[in-house]
């Protein structure tokens, strides 16, 4: 999520309000433009310029802060409004909701509390426009042989599209060995485990407060880590699509890691997909993988031809790499971009959860990866069989 808000905090006592506002200044997924003024020139205010949020501070004599919500509500019916005070009085609590507050919250105002109001805030905006569709782009990656790259290539795709102003959400569906937050180098308070275990809890609040937020602002859904004894927890296709959907009404592109063996969320997330990166390095085994794969998509009626795209990565023009030319031509698929090989940047940024363009000689590698950052549409163009296809034994069979 990322959402501009504009909040003003009506109370007499500029240090209270002072500190509301440096708590919503600090809010993950928000920029706040935030004011603050006295009860009467707040209410001036409110007639002059619009916003989206009002909060107003009671004093403990909270009359005079309940009659301001009701003539605040009177003139402005559209902006959410939330009462705040150090007494949590059951009577002030209801005079302040009958007076036209939409939620009550003690003071000091806790951020998590703040939060869930501003996400409220967004969702009630953003139901209010007709023309508003909930649908941000799903862009998969997925390596069919492990330790292609996959991770690498999700992790630094989500900091080039926060790098050019794009609100992404980073997924990780590999419930089996998921190292995602780990790339980017944060450590995740919950994960698609809680989820799972809540899915009857799952909307947009509860979605929003299992996220990590990076320094660039990627917000990342991490994989659940594997406990010793326990049965591995994986969401349901249904689970899966929800929680796309509800990522896709926060964000600009939900980024989605999967695991090599297609797991039924890491499927319902292919179905959702508007663009797949199918991974393969310059090997016998990875391009066999990865063929099979293409065509088990193809057996299920996947929409390849629109949305698959080829990267292939650790491209060294060395002896007894494939060359690139013939993996597209055993594939039938051209590459959208070609990863060159560099080991030294790749576990420097990978040991020290740094973006690739910030590990010493890793520039060329980071922008090649930046390079997927634009929406070039569709799958490469078809090339004939053959290459490969000689060491395969012909058409693979379904995965």
């Amino acid at each position: 999520m990322n959402e501009t808000l504009r909040v003003l905090c009506l109370s007499p006592d500029r240090t209270a309000s002072g500190q509301v506002v440096h708590a919503l200044g600090a809010l993950p997924g928000f920029t706040i433009k935030a004011g603050e003024a006295d009860y009467q020139t707040g209410l001036r205010e409110l007639q002059q310029v619009a916003v989206d949020l009002a909060i107003v501070i009671l004093t403990d004599q909270p009359g005079l802060g309940i009659a301001t919500i009701e003539e605040l509500h009177r003139a402005a019916p559209a902006t959410n409004v939330i009462a705040l005070s150090t007494e949590e009085n059951p009577e002030i609590i209801i005079k302040a909701m009958r007076a036209g507050a939409d939620e009550f919250l003690p003071l000091p105002v806790q951020a998590t509390a703040l939060l869930k109001v501003c996400i409220k805030v967004v969702e009630v905006r953003r139901s209010s426009r007709p023309e508003h569709t909930s649908h941000g782009e799903v862009w998969v990656v997925h390596g069919p042989k492990g330790g292609v790259g996959a991770t690498m290539l999700t992790a630094n795709l989500a900091l080039a599209l926060r790098a050019a102003k794009r609100g992404v959400a980073a997924v990780d569906f590999d419930v089996y060995q998921g190292d995602l937050a780990l790339f980017l180098n944060v450590t995740p308070e919950y994960t698609l485990r809680d989820l799972v275990t809540n899915a009857n809890r799952i909307d947009s609040l509860f979605l929003q407060g299992t996220l990590s937020r990076h320094p660039s602002g990627v917000e990342v859904l991490a994989a659940p880590p594997l406990v010793p004894g326990e049965a591995i927890l994986d969401a349901t296709q249904e689970q899966a699509i929800e929680i796309l959907d509800l990522l896709c009404a926060m964000h600009e592109v939900v980024l989605v890691d999967t695991p090599a063996v297609l797991t039924p969320a890491a499927w319902a997330a292919m179905t959702r997909a508007t663009r797949i990166l199918i991974l393969s390095d310059l090997t016998v085994p990875a391009v066999r993988a990865a063929m099979r794969t293409i065509e088990w998509m193809r057996s299920e009626n996947l929409d390849v031809d629109r949305v698959l795209e080829l990267v292939l990565n650790r491209h060294g023009k060395l002896s007894g790499e494939i060359p690139p030319a013939e993996v597209e031509k055993t594939l039938k698929l051209t590459a959208r971009t070609i990863l060159p090989l560099d080991d030294a940047a790749a576990l420097t940024a990978v040991n020290s959860g740094a973006a690739l363009a910030d590990a010493r000689g890793g520039r060329g590698l980071g922008a090649a990866v930046a390079a997927l950052v634009q929406r070039a549409g569709g799958a490469g163009d078809a090339k004939k069989g053959g290459g490969l296809m000689r060491l395969f034994g012909g058409k693979a069979r379904k995965a």
